[in-house]
């Protein structure tokens, strides 16, 4: 590809993703010049590498408490591994071909978010180990043992995008991770807990993963990791509290989220299916304000947004339906 039409659509994907030119156009795959790249390499991994991305999304996309009408017990098991609070944080997700990399102002805070640092617990991602610090802080190379796939935590500043090094860099949190190459026992069950999914379900979620920070102010519409919104809409102000909830099992996920900052569901089934960014051969059956639906082949996605009262998120040790958790 000519080095002209890779910085043309490496500024294209920055417009989406927020990345740098330099890691945007390292993404963008070889194609036939004169054509474009398939969402601009938003969806372009080796085979580990999308397993993980899927893999993590329940990890990732499990956060807070849902309203007990709402809750299941075994996405809050996801939700306690604290890994979702990353997307709390002014973060980037940009997908690489070998890697998932994080840009942040301060990887090192934010790698106790990811990863064990007690020595066998249900903490982080299941399986996420340190294998080096780059550069001098540029980046923290951490390791999926189950996929043997690979996620960077990357320095990056939204107000000196120049600076590739931090000017401080004091690895403390990263010192602390464990770094045994076996699978823990608590490990093992928090890594079986995932239900099975299929081979469209995990392109889906995985193309989930991709996008969780997407945005384009021109078109008004973020992703937003669901509930950090940043585009200037008026705050629902009867929402309750920040969560998101999701599971499924094989072909069907559902993705239920809410709060004061939470995105429409149609800005999240635009992201995975717009024309220029969106999954190859995503298609969204409806698409509203509190709900959506979108199609990858066999697998389907519901987006549902739910504004509820305060009152919803609590209840008697006695109360609600078989399966929910209880406080």
């Amino acid at each position: 590809m000519p080095e002209t039409s890779r910085k043309h659509f490496a500024d294209l994907r920055g417009q989406f993703t927020g990345e740098p030119r330099s890691l945007a156009a390292r993404a963008i795959p070889r194609i036939t010049p004169g054509t474009t790249p398939p969402a601009l390499g938003l969806d372009t991994c080796n085979p580990d590498q999308k397993r993980f991305r899927a893999f993590a999304a329940p990890y990732l996309l499990n956060a807070g408490t849902a309203p007990i009408r709402l809750r299941n017990a075994h996405a809050q098991l996801a939700s306690s591994s604290g890994a979702s609070r990353i997307g709390w944080s002014n973060v980037v997700v940009s997908p690489q071909y070998n890697d998932l990399s994080i840009l942040a102002e301060d990887p090192d805070h934010l790698v106790q978010c990811l990863a064990d640092t007690t020595g066998d617990s249900i903490y982080g991602i299941p399986g996420l180990r340190p294998v080096e610090v780059e550069g001098r802080g540029d980046a923290l190379l951490m390791k999926h043992l189950p996929t043997a796939a690979w996620l960077r935590m990357r320095y990056h500043s939204h107000y000196t995008p120049k600076l590739r090094t931090p000017p401080w860099f004091f690895p403390t949190n990263w010192r602390r991770l464990r770094r045994d190459l076996v699978l823990g026992p608590q490990e093992r069950n928090a890594h079986d807990t995932i239900p099975p999914m299929s081979e469209d379900a995990m392109d889906l979620l995985a193309g989930l993963v991709a996008r969780l920070t997407c945005r384009h102010e021109e078109e008004q519409w973020a992703v937003g990791w669901l509930i950090s919104d940043p585009i200037p809409r008026p705050y629902h102000q009867q929402s309750g509290f920040d969560f998101i909830q999701l599971w499924g099992s094989q072909d069907h996920w559902t993705l239920q989220w809410g709060g004061s900052g939470s995105v429409p569901a149609s800005d999240v089934a635009r992201a995975l299916t717009h024309p220029v960014v969106g999954i190859l051969g995503a298609r969204a059956t409806r698409s509203g304000e509190t709900r959506a639906e979108v199609h990858l082949r066999k697998a389907c996605l519901t987006l549902e947004v739910h504004h509820a009262p305060r009152s919803e998120y609590f209840a008697r040790a006695n109360q609600g339906a078989p399966g929910e958790a209880k406080r």
